[in-house]
């Protein structure tokens, strides 16, 4: 009979630990993936909001446009109104975060208000990107459970443009005749105005364009003659 090597107590340690870091990774990935999932059908879910209307749009309206079943979208949400609820809200705190990180990069006020005009307006899908604004405040007045997310993302950009006001009338940059609140709602106006001219293709607009005149209306309402913020 052959003499068979049996393997020590270390080797079976060894073997035991192996298993156990293996077994303990598992749950994690499947966690990443599960996250990176359901973050991919909540844009989709946003998508088709956009497009429908929180009205009209349903569960296989999602499931086909990200190629997933009706059932895999139940396992991650309740109910049909607690998926666009979510999209809705993933979508707008998208925006909120990416304001504030871009703000955050920048010292200067004026150039802070520059920047998050560039956020606004390089999107890859401009149109796109301000017909799903519309959809959402649109949503919104109809829905009252829809109407924070929408005032979260308008207090957010708000708070970020009046602190970069504030800034430049403290150091002597901007002298508007009008609160920091004003000259914020007033370049929020223009904002919003440009996005449903984008939404409808007024002729004449553009990305560029958006960009410019949204600036411009920004040095009117600051009150300043510097002619290096006049030329970004």
């Amino acid at each position: 009979m052959r003499n068979e090597r049996r393997p020590t107590e270390a080797a079976r340690a060894a073997v035991g630990a192996h298993r156990a870091r293996a077994t303990s990774t598992r749950p994690a990935a499947r966690r990443r993936g599960t996250l990176v999932q359901r973050d991919r059908i909540l844009t989709v879910a946003a998508r088709v909001l956009a497009e429908r209307g929180f009205e009209r749009a349903r569960f296989r309206d999602v499931a086909e446009a990200a190629g997933v079943s009706i059932g895999l979208l139940q396992n991650y949400f309740a109910t049909r109104d607690q998926m666009f609820e979510e999209a809705f809200s993933w979508v707008c705190q998208q925006l909120v975060d990416r304001w504030r990180e871009r703000a955050a990069r920048e010292a200067d006020p004026w150039q802070k208000i520059v920047r998050l005009v560039d956020e606004l307006t390089s999107e890859p899908d401009l149109r796109g990107h301000s017909s799903t604004w519309i959809e959402f405040c649109a949503s919104a007045s109809r829905h009252a459970r829809l109407r924070s997310p929408v005032l979260r993302v308008y207090a957010s950009w708000r708070q970020i443009l009046v602190g970069a006001v504030s800034e430049g009338i403290a150091i002597g940059a901007f002298s508007p005749a009008r609160s920091p609140e004003d000259v914020a709602d007033v370049i929020d106006a223009v904002v919003d105005g440009l996005h449903v001219a984008t939404a409808v293709r007024l002729s004449g607009m553009s990305p560029s364009r958006f960009r410019e005149l949204v600036l411009h209306v920004a040095r009117l309402v600051l009150g300043t003659g510097d002619g290096a913020v006049k030329a970004a």
